[in-house]
């Protein structure tokens, strides 16, 4: 997957560990890199829930090294894509992030209705942050493809 820099080169997805204040690690967290520049930017979807997960360490006070892709839906799809994608047989990596979101979103749907089931609001909690997640991925394709 490929976006354009502010220099005008093409910018690549890639993974790497993001250090906050020194004392809180998180990695695996989806960037474009613009090799030419050195320009980096942390992939756009994502870029609130990373904030809000900085926020989060950072009330509780505690050095930690978490990954990325456990906490966040759409960072773990992207990373699956990312290690098994081969450009020259596959659909695009965005044809492909978006076939595999509406089938996780399916999944999750599917998931919930058995946590609704059994009255487990813990779990009903996460996978609707979960489908949140995916969501604001799928909500703003669907609106570049109308304009």
């Amino acid at each position: 997957m490929r976006e354009h820099c502010h220099c005008g080169q093409t910018m690549n997805l890639g993974f790497r560990l993001v250090i906050f204040e020194g004392s809180y690690e998180i990695d695996r967290v989806p960037i474009y890199e613009c090799e030419d520049c050195c320009n980096y930017e942390v992939f756009p979807e994502i870029r609130d829930d990373l904030t809000d997960l900085l926020r989060e360490l950072k009330q509780n006070k505690e050095n930690v090294r978490v990954t990325f892709t456990e906490i966040n839906e759409l960072a773990d799809l992207i990373f699956g894509i990312y290690r098994q994608w081969n450009r020259a047989d596959a659909p695009s990596f965005r044809v492909m992030l978006e076939q595999q979101c509406e089938e996780r979103i399916n999944l999750l749907l599917d998931v919930y209705g058995c946590a609704k089931g059994m009255g487990d609001i813990e779990w009903m909690n996460d996978i609707s942050k979960r489908l949140s997640q995916l969501s604001k991925y799928v909500r703003k394709r669907q609106l570049s493809k109308a304009n």
